[in-house]
């Protein structure tokens, strides 16, 4: 199996799949052209990859979301938002500008343009981390915790998508479980308090009927008419 995943903190607990496989590390938007390609057969992707193109075959019960406050999404700014008239946008995840634009849209009320020095910085992964400790939580506008309050759903950042007509059930399941068992001793992973903390009480790694439910109202909020995919 050859397996794409991102290279951040958050998919330590994965790694107990890399055993058997072949890993590529790149940015979630690069990974789904891997996995278009069969560079992959499988691939951690941004769930705004699967919501906009139907036909994706997606790996039940596995995922990276939040229910909250989730630290390695959000926007930084030294101002208030409202007082901000710029914002740069992250070049490497589509799931996260786009729930941006819906939560500045609908939620915020804000119109800010995008820029590549804009007051405000919407980040991602290790690097919205270490701006996150930094900051010490201020001036930090997090987008999984605004959407939690906003709609009361879980918010899935990312999932596990197969390459098409890839038909690998045994690995598969073979790397669900072996998934799940580096999800179980995540705490262990952690070189640190900060991580450990992160690890267990920011990112979920759950993908149940709740997770999807929040999958299918960020599809609503944003517009798309029609959701198609296949747990597998």
């Amino acid at each position: 199996m050859k397996i794409g995943c991102v290279p951040y903190g958050h998919a330590k607990p994965f790694s107990g799949a890399w055993a058997d496989g072949e890993v590529v590390w790149d940015h979630p938007k690069e990974l789904v052209g891997r996995l278009r390609s069969g560079e992959v057969d499988v691939a951690l992707v941004p769930v705004w990859e699967v919501l906009t193109n139907p036909g994706y075959r997606v790996i039940d019960g596995l995922a990276v979301g939040s229910r909250g406050e989730v630290r390695s999404v959000a926007v930084f700014a030294d101002q208030p938002l409202e007082a901000c008239r710029e914002i740069s946008l992250t070049q490497n995840s589509l799931t996260s500008v786009q729930l941006w634009k819906v939560i500045a849209e609908k939620k915020l009320k804000l119109q800010l343009r995008e820029s590549e020095s804009g007051q405000a910085r919407l980040l991602i992964g290790d690097e919205a981390l270490r701006e996150w400790e930094r900051r010490k939580g201020r001036g930090v506008t997090d987008l999984g915790q605004v959407w939690f309050e906003w709609t009361g759903k879980p918010f899935v950042f990312a999932v596990w998508a197969l390459r098409s007509g890839w038909k690998g059930a045994e690995e598969i399941e073979k790397f669900r479980r072996a998934c799940r068992a580096g999800i179980e001793r995540r705490a262990d992973l952690a070189e640190n308090e900060g991580e450990r903390e992160y690890l267990t009480e920011c990112i979920r790694y759950g993908l149940g009927e709740e997770e999807k439910e929040g999958m299918m109202e960020f599809a609503r909020q944003a517009g798309i008419r029609e959701v198609r995919v296949e747990w597998v």
